[in-house]
């Protein structure tokens, strides 16, 4: 059961990391189209929402690398007598 959590956290990072790029994209492209300038703040609004998935994503992507670490230091110091 852990493993199939472990797995569905790792798909779902991914997915939170495109949700929150398209996400910050479709704002930028609200906010700034009112302005006049649609694509451009469609860009800056992904660059946003980048930075945002980057770190939110990308701490969550540690924790879950960190997990498999502990799980191969595990099963290496098993072996050992």
């Amino acid at each position: 059961m852990n493993k199939f959590l472990a797995a569905m956290i790792r798909f779902l990072n991914g997915l939170l990391a495109f949700v929150l790029m398209a996400g910050g994209a479709a704002v930028g492209a609200e906010y700034w189209g009112a302005v006049g300038g649609e694509a451009a703040g469609a860009f800056v609004g992904f660059l946003g929402g980048l930075v945002i998935a980057l770190i939110i994503c990308g701490i969550l992507a540690l924790f879950i690398e960190i997990r498999s670490e502990l799980i191969k230091i595990r099963g290496i110091l098993e072996q050992k007598p």
